[in-house]
């Protein structure tokens, strides 16, 4: 029995057809709701240079919900989003001052520090079958460790090239919109139409039965792991590319916020159900209350109640869904 056929039949939420839109419909019904809110509120809400500026501070939370996704997917979760995003960004800051004709090479360095912190998570998920939520929190918090041991405080700088990675344009359209297309496009049609991508929905969906089939579970967990920490690191750069410093702190919301936009956008925290397009919704909605409390001068205190309110919200709405499920 081939591995398409596997995970065809051990997922039967894999692609579910008849609750699809019920699932990651509400997310865009909230997504419109909250950009006529935002026109209401401020009458330059929707005016172009506003609308690029929300795409291009929407693009590291959406890329990390890629990754928190397919975690999520398979019933884990990573924590350690956020400090990676931070180290990168440091990394990349600190070296590019000091060595800023080594820009490709600094690069390339980021990216394989990220991967193997999603190596050293999914080893320990998957052959170690330790708790997703323990150990990427462990390996959150040393990773968040190095990077204030490498930046204690905002410093450094990138090269003027690489901060066109984030400012630079395609006649009106940022670079950005492309880098998401791209991604989200790639990333659903793995998940959705290759062997690989139904193996991850069969894993969240029921592991031993998955394993029984004949899918190497061990491996996809590893993978997915791997996959979220390379993409913690690619937000991490873009980050670096748009501030053009380093912030050693800059990172620390992006694990909550990547969880709640999978959440959203209609990913189960049970495992085996979800979807990238309803997680780019769900970026995009944290993406433009945090630009409508920041015009609104609404108190950043006030906006991390907003935020786990949502979240909360989030977790309900998944638990009920679950609960009818069943």
């Amino acid at each position: 029995m081939s591995e398409t056929t596997i995970a065809a039949g051990t997922q039967p939420r894999a692609r579910p057809k008849g609750n699809i839109f019920l699932r990651i419909g509400p997310v865009y019904y909230a997504l419109v709701t909250i950009l006529a809110i935002g026109t209401i509120s401020q009458p330059t809400f929707l005016t172009l240079r506003s609308v690029r500026n929300i795409l291009v501070s929407a693009t590291p939370w959406s890329i990390a919900t890629i990754g928190q996704t397919v975690v999520i997917l398979t019933a884990g979760i990573d924590l350690s989003v956020g400090p990676v995003i931070s180290m990168t960004n440091v990394i990349a800051a600190d070296l590019m001052k000091k060595y800023p004709e080594q820009a490709i090479l600094i690069i390339l360095l980021c990216l394989a520090a990220g991967l193997m912190v999603g190596i050293v998570n999914g080893l320990a998920v998957a052959y170690l079958r330790l708790n997703p939520f323990i150990i990427t929190l462990a390996t959150g918090t040393a990773v968040q460790g190095l990077a204030l041991e490498i930046m204690y405080q905002p410093s450094g700088m990138v090269t003027s090239g690489f901060r066109q990675v984030s400012r630079g344009t395609l006649g009106p359209i940022p670079y950005a919109v492309g880098y998401l297309l791209i991604l989200y496009l790639v990333g659903s049609y793995i998940l959705k139409r290759t062997p690989y991508g139904l193996s991850i929905y069969a894993v969240g969906g029921n592991e031993t039965s998955a394993r029984l089939s004949g899918i190497r579970t061990k491996r996809i967990l590893l993978s997915v792991y791997a996959i979220s920490g390379l993409l913690a690191t690619c937000a991490g750069l873009f980050i670096a590319s748009r501030i053009g410093s380093g912030d050693p702190l800059v990172g620390e919301p992006y694990a909550l916020d990547s969880i709640t936009a999978a959440v959203l956008g209609g990913a189960s925290l049970f495992g085996g159900v979800g979807d990238l397009w309803g997680g780019l919704a769900g970026a995009l909605i944290i993406a433009i209350l945090s630009t409508l409390l920041n015009m609104n001068n609404i108190n950043p205190f006030y906006q991390w109640i907003i935020k786990g309110a949502i979240l909360i919200g989030a977790l309900a709405i998944d638990f009920f869904r679950k609960g009818g499920r069943q």
